[in-house]
């Protein structure tokens, strides 16, 4: 688990050994945006639900194939994480696509340069991204 700012964090594809401990971290929020069955030995998201709830957490499933980053997913993405309130988690295979979705959405309205800084010092490039940001 990576964090991002203060209540966003992105992480790669969870197992259900974690969500206990994503709990314990003060993770409130889960988001999928790995679609099912997209590799070998991918958890199921149903299963990563029935889990993150049962952990009192809520999950998410906004699938999202990669690289593509349409205005409509985006937009739910960035609503989503704005309503949230509270640790937020993200993840994909790697974390890239949750961290471009939130880039590209902006929920806590940042700008470009700290956009890319927060990225950077989680180990991410967002720079093909920033010039599609919203403001």
């Amino acid at each position: 688990m990576k964090q991002i700012s203060d209540t966003f964090y992105v992480a790669e594809q969870l197992t259900l050994n974690q969500i206990p401990e994503l709990a314990q971290a003060g993770v409130k929020h889960v988001i999928c945006n790995r679609p099912d069955h997209e590799g070998e030995g991918q958890t199921d998201s149903a299963l990563l639900k029935e889990a993150a709830e049962k952990a009192g957490m809520t999950f998410h499933f906004l699938p999202t194939a990669p690289g593509q980053f349409e205005a409509a997913l985006v937009q739910q993405f960035g609503s989503l994480v704005a309503e949230l309130d509270g640790k937020t988690l993200a993840f994909c295979r790697t974390g890239t696509r949750s961290l471009s979705l939130w880039t590209l959405a902006n929920p806590e309205h940042r700008t470009p340069e700290e956009l890319l800084n927060l990225a950077e010092n989680a180990g991410y490039n967002m720079s093909g991204l920033i010039d599609r940001v919203a403001r």
